[in-house]
Formats: C-alpha cells, sequence, structure tokens
C-alpha cells in the first residue's frame, strides 16, 4: 500500500513538473515569436533597413532560445528537437546572409522555414500553439487567394474559380480551428487593446470566408475574386499583431 502511495504522489509530481516546464517553454516561444513575425514580415516588404534590424533582434531571441533549451523538454523526442533547432538556425543564418545584402525576398522565404519547423516539432510532441494553427491556415488561405490576386470578373477564368472552390473546404476547416481556439491570443504577449483587434480581425476573416463562399453559390465573379484575395490581407494584418515591431518601423 505504501508504495503504490509512493508511486502516485512520484507520477503526481513528476507530471507537475512536465506541466511547469511546457508552461515556461511556451512563454519563451512566445517571446521569440514576438521577433520572429517583424522579420518575417519586413523582410516581405521594401524596407531593407528596418529588415536588418528585425533580423539582428530574431538572432539575439534565438541565441536565448536555443541557450535556454538545448536539450528537448519533457514529452519532445530528442531527435526531432535536435533537428528543428538545425533548421531554425539554418534558416536564420540564411536568412541574415540574404539580407547584408539586400535581397528581402529571399530572406522571407529563408524564414518561412522558422515556422514550419516549430509546427513540426510542436505538433509531434503534442503541443498546442495557436500560432501553428494561424500556420496551418496560411498554406490554406494561399490557395484560395492566389488564383484571385489581381483578377476581376472578367479576368476571373473558370480554372480560378474552380481551384477557390477546391480550397475553400480546407480553408474553412483549418479557420474553424482557429476560431476554436481564439481563447489563446492572451497567451502569446499582446497587450489588451491588441488582442482586441485580433478578436475583431478573427471575426472578420470568419465572415470573409462565408462570403467567398456565398459568392461561389451565386457564381458571382467580381465577388469570388474581391473576397478571396481579400482573405490574404486581412490575415497579414492579425498575424503582424503577433510581433513587437517597437522601433522598427
Amino acid at each position: 500500500m505504501l508504495h503504490a502511495l509512493v508511486t502516485v504522489a512520484f507520477v503526481t509530481v513528476a507530471a507537475l513538473a512536465a506541466k511547469d516546464v511546457r508552461a515556461d517553454l511556451h512563454s519563451d516561444m512566445v517571446v521569440l515569436d514576438r521577433a520572429y513575425v517583424p522579420a518575417l514580415a519586413l523582410t516581405n516588404q521594401p524596407k531593407p533597413e528596418p529588415a536588418e534590424k528585425a533580423i539582428a533582434r530574431l538572432r539575439a531571441e534565438w541565441n536565448r532560445f536555443r541557450t535556454a533549451h538545448a536539450s528537448a523538454p519533457p514529452t519532445f523526442d530528442a531527435a526531432a528537437w535536435a533537428k528543428h533547432l538545425r533548421e531554425v538556425e539554418g534558416a536564420v543564418a540564411a536568412a541574415e546572409a540574404n539580407i547584408a545584402v539586400r535581397k528581402g525576398p529571399a530572406a522571407h522565404e529563408d524564414l518561412e522555414h522558422v515556422r514550419e519547423a516549430q509546427l513540426a516539432v510542436r505538433r509531434g510532441a503534442g503541443m498546442p500553439y495557436l500560432l501553428d494553427d494561424l500556420t496551418v491556415y496560411h498554406e490554406a488561405m494561399e490557395k484560395l487567394a492566389g488564383p484571385a490576386t489581381a483578377k476581376t470578373a472578367a479576368s476571373l477564368t473558370e480554372a480560378d474559380v474552380a481551384a477557390i472552390k477546391a480550397a475553400l473546404p480546407e480553408a474553412e476547416r483549418s479557420w474553424r480551428i482557429v476560431v476554436e481556439r481564439r481563447g489563446q491570443v492572451a497567451r502569446h504577449g499582446v497587450a489588451a487593446d491588441v488582442e482586441q483587434a485580433i478578436q475583431s480581425d478573427i471575426d472578420a476573416q470568419t465572415q470573409l470566408l462565408a462570403e467567398v463562399g456565398a459568392a461561389l453559390s451565386a457564381g458571382d465573379r467580381a465577388r469570388i475574386a474581391e473576397k478571396a484575395m481579400l482573405t490574404k490581407p486581412a490575415f497579414s494584418k492579425m498575424f503582424q499583431r503577433f510581433g513587437d515591431f517597437a522601433g522598427l518601423r
């Protein structure tokens, strides 16, 4: 009996310790993302000097993160964690090299691999993280918005309409997960007014997807093009709110 009680107590303490470690890890990931989001955004704009500053800030935060979490946290596979560290380091180093020679778009593409690596390692460990949900939606949204980019009712082809129609179900599915987890926004280091703005952005994106569906049902090419295209800038505005742009713009 005593042995069983000791075993239960040990398991409980271990579980609580793992939970605390994961909470700390989440907080450190948020700090890293607060630096990552501006670097990703500014390298996609014709702003080389702010982009350089943003990447320098990302480098400093990344160095802190990988030093603090050099070993795999509880529930993370050691090999997967090490692979993720290598991939993020490679992506940041590549972005540094490209921005140094004013190749912003190339640096942006390098940095896309950061969130891909983070998504893979967190999903592999079963760790929920709102920005991963946004990353999954982003991929689906690109397939929805892409065929409508710079299109009008006259220039939107049958193939474009078919592509948008095919992309909508996955965009709706992945977006529903974001909506279900919208309460997690407060855990991502944003001020109260920014959190409120993000919640409004979530509602706006939900409405846009509904309007794309309605336009498809009605066969309204002008609105199909307009609403599908608008999902991208609306999403970008919301995603950037998760970053700390202080001193960069």
